[in-house]
């Protein structure tokens, strides 16, 4: 399909962009962060919403998009989300919320798939955010996307993955 060749042109091209110095912030100093996540499943879902009430119960600002592939359900319409027609042919965006979240200066990007589509991907390379964090990704292209790479305990549980990735966060700057 020529729009994702076009997608993966302009991922490629943005890594090359963005050789900059990504910073750490103390936990306790974040104000704004971004969440990204595909929709999967009611048991994902739940446990976003857990991930996103602990960082704004820590007097953090969190801004979400959701990618709603083809044939799943958007369980209650908590999220801002984009699907694969907001997407043009040659790669235009034509979601408000999803050029809306590009627009936004985050201190930290936590995204919360397992396995990187070419959606999260774009996401990853071109929000104006200082450090990307999300699960271990196994190939080093893969693995480029992120500052910080947490392996939870169990594989395919974002419950697991939210609260480590917590947990680290938390421990890197000295917040317990």
């Amino acid at each position: 399909m020529i729009k994702h060749k076009i997608l993966s042109y302009k991922i490629k091209r943005g890594q090359k962009k963005s050789k900059f110095l990504h910073q750490a912030y103390p936990y306790n100093k974040l104000k704004k962060v971004g969440v990204i996540f595909s929709f999967d499943d009611l048991k994902k879902h739940e446990a976003v919403k857990k991930f996103i009430k602990v960082l704004e119960n820590d007097g953090i600002e969190v801004k979400t998009l959701a990618y709603k592939p083809k044939d799943t359900q958007n369980f209650e319409f908590y999220f801002d989300f984009f699907e694969d027609k907001d997407i043009g042919f040659f790669g235009s965006i034509q979601n408000p919320y999803f050029q809306s979240f590009l627009d936004q200066k985050l201190e930290y990007l936590f995204c919360l798939d397992d396995s990187l589509n070419l959606f999260m991907q774009y996401l990853l390379v071109h929000t104006k955010s200082d450090t990307r964090i999300g699960a271990f990704q196994p190939t080093e292209d893969e693995a480029a996307f992120f500052e910080l790479m947490i392996k939870p305990k169990s594989t395919g549980d974002t419950k697991v993955l939210t609260e480590e990735i917590i947990h680290y966060v938390r421990k890197i700057s000295g917040n317990n």
